[in-house]
């Protein structure tokens, strides 16, 4: 009897615990779900402020304005075609392109350590930069480059631009088609 007894003590202090674990399980569960819904609620308020649109008019056409990645962007609303840069905009792509692209070694002092070995600061020169563009047809084009040159045919913007060492050319710059790689 007395063994009957302990067995069922020992039963109903199983069946609370497992009752006190399963309700507590349950309740981080729905905590969970409820902050996922509110984030999702917060960010889905974000996004739909991000995507404001603004109407530009310039020489005849009207853009509109769209953030994209936390940079505004002027679309044609009848073409889809992104605007043309600007003089000032092929600027401040040349000059931000121009320090990355730099090979010049004038001003680069060499190190000798301790150990035997020699060391250069570049300060960001000789880098290789992945450039992007979209094409007529909608599809996205990489490439990367090393040269002022090549970047400056890539884009579409005057070479001097990027290379104070090249003369300013005369005609327009010509993007150059995509190149087929076999994969």
């Amino acid at each position: 009897m007395k063994k009957q007894k302990r067995q069922r003590s020992k039963q109903v202090t199983r069946g609370r615990r497992l009752s006190i674990v399963s309700l507590t399980i349950a309740v981080v569960v729905v905590a969970g779900a409820a902050i996922s819904v509110l984030s999702r609620q917060a960010a889905k308020g974000k996004v739909s402020t991000a995507n404001e649109t603004k109407v530009v008019a310039e020489s005849g056409k009207k853009y509109v304005t769209v953030k994209v990645a936390g940079r505004d962007i002027q679309v044609d609303p009848q073409t889809g075609k992104i605007k043309p840069l600007t003089p000032e905009e092929a600027q401040q792509l040349g000059d931000g392109l121009k320090t990355m692209l730099n090979r010049s070694t004038e001003g680069l002092e060499e190190v000798h350590n301790a150990d035997g070995s020699v060391s250069v600061d570049l300060k960001g020169r000789f880098q290789n930069v992945m450039l992007a563009r979209t094409n007529e047809d909608g599809t996205v084009e990489r490439s990367c480059v090393d040269k002022p040159k090549s970047a400056a045919e890539f884009l579409g913007i005057d070479p001097h631009l990027i290379d104070t060492d090249l003369h300013k050319t005369n005609g327009p710059i010509t993007r150059t088609p995509a190149r087929k790689v076999n994969q």
